[in-house]
């Protein structure tokens, strides 16, 4: 919904360049290619094109010591359990509440320069989602999307203000919309992972995610995997 999906043969993968610089939207996959590194060379190439780092999701290790430092961490985790509704007051929102999400999205992320790309985005998948606000009194406090398919759910953009932090304002939005076969990521910089496992998820899977820059600060260009 957020992406471009791109494919080629073995290679998948996301791009958003209204996004650029988030490893997230901008992302391949290039785990199930026989040769990893030449697929990851070729990807990229499409990604400098449009002035945009190629950011690599591997689980595998294929990438490891090719002349890539390890970026972050990606862990998907996964719940077994239902949870209970929360303390706070958390409401699934209609459309005409659509402009308060994004505001709220876009500064618990520190991300206000994508508000009219986030707005797009969720004008046009507004049907598809499930996007939940938190509040406090009556001021909003923190900001959650959920995706079901095929019997799956996906938890996305959980965040909260940073006045509302630390005040359980996230654990009480996952109190109430826990459920069996719900699923989300959180990055190892985030450090959130033991928050997580606290609140009845588990890991199911981690990615490590490294990067093919085009500029660097040193100022040189298409930087390639040996």
């Amino acid at each position: 919904m957020w992406t471009e999906q791109i494919r080629s043969g073995c290679i998948h993968a996301l791009f958003n360049g209204r996004l650029a610089g988030d490893y997230f939207f901008n992302r391949v996959d290039v785990s199930n290619c026989p040769d990893p590194i030449l697929a990851a060379n070729q990807i990229a190439r499409i990604f400098w094109q449009k002035d945009v780092d190629c950011y690599l999701h591997d689980n595998n290790d294929k990438l490891a010591g090719k002349g890539l430092a390890e970026l972050d961490t990606m862990h998907v985790l996964a719940s077994s359990t239902d949870g209970t509704n929360g303390k706070a007051k958390t409401l699934q929102i209609g459309h005409s509440l659509l402009p308060i999400w994004v505001d709220v999205f876009c500064r618990s992320f520190a991300v206000p320069q994508w508000k009219t790309e986030v707005r797009r985005i969720m004008d046009v998948n507004f049907d598809k989602l499930e996007l939940m606000l938190s509040y406090s009194g009556d001021m909003p406090a923190g900001c959650a999307a959920l995706y079901k398919k095929n019997g799956v759910t996906g938890l996305y953009c959980l965040g909260t203000l940073f006045q509302s932090r630390k005040r359980g304002f996230a654990r009480d939005m996952l109190k109430r919309v826990m459920t069996k076969n719900l699923f989300l990521q959180t990055l190892g910089s985030e450090k959130l992972l033991t928050f997580y496992e606290k609140s009845g998820f588990a890991v199911a899977y981690t990615k490590k995610i490294y990067v093919l820059r085009h500029t660097t600060k040193k100022g040189y260009k298409n930087q390639t995997l040996k």
